[in-house]
């Protein structure tokens, strides 16, 4: 193949690097202490000019009438729409120029030639990167279709599953395959996704815009993620307006968060509870159970019976000695399948705190507090706390892992498009935590095993017995 590249740049080098054995090139540039280097490094280079290819005289001289192709690719938007111009006159098939400015791409469209443009690839991969670092997206076709490459992460799994199953039906975009461990996977060749796929869709332009809303279209929020409905233990307070305010913050969740379902745990003498859930029952369907046993035993009975996606009880505080030995809160939401809302009765939430350590459970909970925020307007607070650096022996100063901590943080709330407040605290977990919790009115803390005994302090009861706001527990 026989092809002249005008312009001795990085573009230029990084394209030499790939060109095969038969190419034969013709290499222009005015300058000419660029082209000495391309010489001696690319066998495949027969000939290099040190002339201006704006001209017509030049290109002529370069034998532009007998080549395959012609690549203008100099720093100068005005001398690669000159050489495009000539070579369509010349009816050279092969025709590409990269373009900076984008203001000048309808010129080089009007040539009918195929553009690489520099800014506007660069600024749509920025804004990618920055709505989500999982996507990838490759144009196609002068920028009428697009390539969009998605990481499968456990969150997106169901939902994407859902996705690709509705791909035929959808007039924008298809499942052009998967990438599983390296390979390369066509849709009739796979029955389903799994963790740590990335996802080919091909579609029309916008496909990213599109894609994402359908996305967002489709995902379940919290606590319909767990489960449809939700489970109200009542009957432990024997305090009317305790309960009723008890109710009331149930109540503003529930509308809050489009669960339409309640099963209300209460006994058989709370004739006034079932007076109050009456009023709520035009607007939501409930369910009343008597319990038998105590509201916690008959909650986790129940919550694991019926697609419970959260379940609520008021504040009961425990001993230091029993949260050793028997288990508090922690251990109590670690029985249930869904998270767990210790209610102090603080509703309405305007600001959510979340700790945030990093792990696994820590990441879940951040998501989960982002979501809810979404759907109550809240404002969102994250407390990072890190050990004292005279508890690690070494200097005070920035802290590497408060640092990672951080990054991690803007990484996920980047993500959900979630403004986060950052808080870096130094010193004991379960006092910077209840100091920082003072103005909030919802805490959201990762839940642990359940693991009860001496050595295993549930953090988390500790927390819990000091703040004065609710606390959702997620295991």
């Amino acid at each position: 193949m026989k092809f002249i590249i005008c312009g001795a740049g990085r573009i230029t080098d990084e394209l030499l690097k790939r060109a095969g054995a038969n190419w034969e090139i013709t290499l222009i540039e005015k300058d000419a202490a660029k082209l000495a280097p391309f010489s001696t490094r690319f066998p495949n280079i027969i000939r290099v000019m040190s002339e201006d290819a704006s001209s017509p005289v030049v290109l002529d001289k370069a034998g532009l009438s007998s080549q395959d192709g012609i690549l203008a690719m100099t720093s100068d938007d005005a001398v690669n729409l000159a050489i495009v111009r000539f070579a369509k006159q010349a009816d050279i098939k092969t025709v590409l120029a990269v373009v900076r400015d984008p203001e000048q791409l309808p010129a080089f469209q009007k040539l009918g030639v195929w553009t690489v443009s520099m800014a506007a690839d660069a600024a749509r991969k920025a804004y990618q990167f920055v709505k989500d670092p999982r996507i990838r997206i490759t144009d196609l076709g002068e920028g009428e279709g697009e390539l969009l490459e998605l990481a499968v992460g456990e969150q997106e799994l169901a939902r994407l599953e859902d996705i690709t199953g509705a791909s035929e039906q959808n007039p924008r975009w298809r499942v052009a395959g998967i990438i599983r461990d390296n390979q390369l996977i066509f849709p009739d060749q796979y029955k389903g996704l799994e963790k740590e796929d990335r996802l080919l869709i091909l579609g029309k332009d916008d496909l990213y815009n599109a894609f994402s809303r359908h996305l967002e279209g489709s995902r379940l929020h919290f606590p319909r993620t767990y489960g449809q409905r939700m489970v109200l233990g009542l009957g432990v307070d024997k305090d009317p307006d305790g309960t009723t305010e008890l109710i009331n913050e149930a109540f503003y969740l529930a509308q809050g968060t489009h669960i339409e379902k309640i099963t209300a745990l209460c006994d058989n003498t709370a004739s006034d509870v079932k007076q109050t859930l009456s009023r709520w029952s035009e607007s939501l369907e409930i369910e009343i159970i008597e319990t038998e046993g105590t509201v916690e035993k008959t909650a986790v009975h129940t919550a694991a019976g019926k697609d419970a996606g959260i379940v609520i009880l008021p504040f009961k505080k425990h001993s230091l000695a029993g949260t050793f030995f028997k288990g508090g809160i922690s251990a109590l939401a670690a029985r249930l399948p869904c998270p767990l809302l210790s209610a102090k009765m603080t509703d309405p939430y305007e600001h959510l705190m979340v700790p945030f350590n990093g792990s696994l459970a820590c990441q879940r909970a951040l998501e989960i507090t982002m979501d809810l925020a979404q759907q109550l307007e809240a404002e969102v607070s994250v407390i990072i706390v890190a050990e004292p650096s005279y508890l690690k022996g070494k200097p005070s100063g920035p802290d590497p892992w408060e640092q990672q901590m951080v990054q991690q943080v803007r990484d996920l709330a980047r993500v959900h498009d979630t403004r986060v407040q950052e808080i870096v605290r130094r010193g004991n977990p379960v006092k910077e935590i209840a100091t920082a919790a003072a103005d909030c009115q919802l805490l959201v803390l990762a839940g642990n095993d359940g693991h009860t005994g001496f050595f295993s302090i549930q953090t988390a009861d500790m927390i819990l017995n000091r703040v004065s706001c609710s606390v959702l527990l997620v295991s």
